[in-house]
């Protein structure tokens, strides 16, 4: 079959596409980004597209040949760059609405259990009314509402749960009883890969989940032994405590910094995530594993333990480093401003170039520092703090030599700093 995948970039996007083409179908996949998709899934087709202006007429000359849509966009909430109305309803719908025009036999829309309007969030009652406008029209669909998806590769909310099983000594979690059936994504996979037979049920709609009800504290207790850091003890957070971390999410998000911190995961976690997939087995006769037999069946490598004690300890370095850059420029304008001066008198530098070399450095110190902290081109910040490190190593280096031996260490302390530019750069990639 030809089959277009709609956010083929995502999570589930990116891996349906990888099975459904091991499977033999030609895939055709559709992101916001498709360079970047094409980089790391290079046997694809790929299209532009975006749910936040595609229309239905854009949509219909991509659908030319085209056997089966698979939709797999979302977001989590409104930010810099991120509509939930559009990527869930506006945008969905138009998708949908081409395809039925088009000619399209069938169209499997990946939603999400608990998503609905009781929940009490833009999230849930959007992704409710993207379900309600394709159950409107004449074409041949199935929705899927997976509940907690696991794979080997993670990204958003699963990653977040990785780095907490990930912490040293004790695991703090909000929403502790929350509970989940965690599937595979093999398992979600094949559930799509059925749904494209021409003898599946066709307009239906089916929560996905594996045969446990775990807790998000059993989920991550789990995890955490996958990984092998051994037991751990839950510390079960309140909401109100967490609550500023999460708002402090929502600013992020933004500011263009994705984080599935955000207040609608808080929201979501008050609400039933697990959903009832009873009704699926019986229709389809899937047996999923079980969390503790996909863990089983994939042992933890080395790169799986980085990632997870990565998760908020690189956050946290690029804050630092950030933080560091922006504050040396504003110390340099404000209270240190005389302390930088003499600095540049003993350097041999007159009266006349100290005051634009002095906010000339301390403005580019405070440009990259706020660049790094807004996650503005991480790779090419850190680059440009590297190299202006080591301009500033060589500058030290001919008008003051003695700072290589000053007790405080103004040269040899930059060394540590040019490290963690080097490393933040190195696993700047998210998905």
């Amino acid at each position: 079959m030809k089959i277009l995948i709609a956010g083929a970039s995502g999570f589930i996007g990116s891996h349906l596409a990888s099975k459904l083409s091991d499977q033999g179908h030609e895939i055709t996949g559709a992101a916001r980004n498709p360079g970047e998709a094409r980089k790391r899934m290079p046997h694809l087709n790929w299209l532009a597209c975006d749910f936040r202006h595609d229309t239905k007429d854009d949509w219909i000359a991509r659908l030319d040949g085209i056997d089966a849509v698979i939709n797999c966009v979302g977001v989590l909430q409104d930010g810099l760059g991120d509509n939930s109305r559009a990527a869930h309803v506006d945008g969905a719908k138009a998708l949908f609405e081409a395809s039925a025009e088009a000619g399209v036999k069938r169209v499997v829309h990946i939603s999400a259990a608990g998503a609905d309007m009781e929940a009490g969030t833009a999230y849930s009652s959007d992704k409710q009314a993207g379900e309600d406008a394709l159950k409107l029209l004449d074409i041949d669909w199935v929705i899927l509402r997976p509940s907690l998806v696991v794979a080997r590769n993670v990204y958003g909310g699963t990653a977040v749960m990785r780095g907490l099983a990930g912490l040293p000594w004790f695991t703090p979690v909000v929403g502790a009883d929350q509970t989940f059936r965690p599937i595979s994504m093999d398992d979600l996979g094949k559930a799509v890969s059925d749904c494209l037979a021409p003898e599946a049920p066709v307009r239906v709609s089916f929560d996905i989940g594996g045969p446990e009800r775990l807790t998000l504290a059993q989920t991550l207790t789990q995890y955490r032994s996958w990984l092998g850091f051994g037991k751990t003890r839950i510390i079960n957070v309140p909401t109100w405590l967490a609550q500023p971390a999460f708002w402090l999410g929502d600013v992020l998000g933004w500011l263009g910094v994705r984080t599935s911190m955000r207040t609608t995961s808080l929201k979501q976690l008050e609400y039933d995530a697990a959903g009832d997939p009873s009704e699926w087995m019986q229709a389809t006769k899937a047996t999923p594993k079980s969390l503790s037999e996909y863990l089983q069946s994939d042992p933890a490598g080395v790169q799986d333990r980085w990632h997870a004690r990565l998760v908020f300890a690189r956050p946290l370095a690029r804050w630092v480093l950030g933080l560091y850059w922006l504050m040396t420029g504003v110390l340099a304008l404000t209270i240190a401003r005389e302390h930088a001066y003499s600095v540049l008198v003993e350097a041999g530098y007159d009266a006349s170039t100290r005051p634009p070399l002095l906010w000339f450095g301390s403005l580019f110190d405070v440009a990259l520092g706020a660049a790094m902290l807004m996650k503005w081109r991480v790779r090419l910040v850190a680059a440009v703090m590297i190299l202006g490190t080591f301009g500033y190593i060589a500058t030290l280096t001919l008008t003051l030599p003695h700072l290589w031996a000053d007790a405080l260490g103004p040269i040899t302390k930059v060394f540590p700093m040019m490290a963690l530019a080097l490393m933040i750069a190195a696993t700047e990639d998210e998905r």
